[in-house]
């Protein structure tokens, strides 16, 4: 019996297998569908096994990605300061230009009666505010010459070596100046007080002065010759006791970033 059920079972594989591999219709067709059935089983599963897969090629190309950008960020910064920086040199340039033309300028206007000069330095020791200019006597430079630029007075020289030379900015307490405002007949002495602001001194409460006027030289003093611009008044006070008027006056220089000056040679 048992040999009759394996022969029936053999038979029937062979018959099985034989329209499989003919391609007959039917059995093809179930094939197909169980294969389908299967599939809809598995994949689901086999997508949730893929997913960790993913995530980590997912977070690796992220991390690629971001460290890319990071080092693209960092040659970015690195080409934007290099681009500040030259345009910081080339404004520096352009001032350095202007400025130089600017004491040509003014040379040209007073030939051979004037020197160009580097100031290279502060003396903070000294009881004057002084700056520090490369010409000396070698250049011609004595005691008392007047020092400016294309924008006005600056002081006088007052210490003077073979190859420097000290210059007493009018600003220091121990400068006075006899300066008149300019188009008008008003006259004063201009002090320094060892701050940024100079007094004017001596205008009386009816002299003509107000906010504004500029002030020049009047060449009276025996140091600064006439004409040279000196400051602007930024600040009149006439209700101050007494009969004289309280001036503050600017100078046209910032004496701290001073880089070249003029020595007026005196004829």
């Amino acid at each position: 019996m048992k040999n009759t059920i394996f022969i029936v079972i053999a038979a029937l594989l062979l018959i099985v297998s034989f329209l499989i591999f003919t391609n007959t219709a039917f059995l093809v067709k179930g094939y197909s569908g169980i294969k389908g059935g299967v599939s809809e089983v598995t994949g689901p599963a086999l997508s949730l096994m893929g997913k960790p897969a993913d995530l980590v090629r997912h977070i690796f190309n992220s991390y690629i990605n971001l460290v890319g950008t990071k080092k693209e960020n960092v040659q970015l910064k690195a080409k934007l300061e290099a681009l500040q920086l030259d345009h910081q040199r080339i404004f520096e340039i352009e001032n350095e230009n202007r400025r130089l033309k600017a004491v040509l300028n003014l040379m040209d206007q007073q030939k051979n009666t004037m020197v160009a000069a580097r100031v290279v330095g502060e003396d903070i020791k000294n009881w004057f505010k002084c700056i520090i200019i490369d010409k000396g006597r070698n250049s011609g430079i004595r005691e008392k010459m007047p020092v400016v630029t294309a924008k006005g007075l600056v002081g006088q020289t007052v210490e003077i070596n073979k190859w420097h030379t000290k210059v007493m900015v009018m600003n220091d307490i121990n400068s006075s100046i006899d300066v008149y405002i300019e188009g008008k007949n008003t006259r004063g002495m201009l002090e320094g007080t060892g701050q940024n602001t100079l007094k004017l001194k001596y205008i009386l409460k009816n002299d003509e002065i107000e906010i504004g006027d500029k002030l020049v030289t009047s060449g009276k003093d025996g140091i600064y010759p006439k004409g040279l611009q000196a400051g602007i008044v930024i600040t009149v006070n006439r209700n101050k006791a007494g009969i004289f008027t309280d001036v503050d006056v600017m100078s046209f220089n910032n004496f701290k970033r001073l880089d070249e000056v003029l020595i007026v040679k005196k004829q």
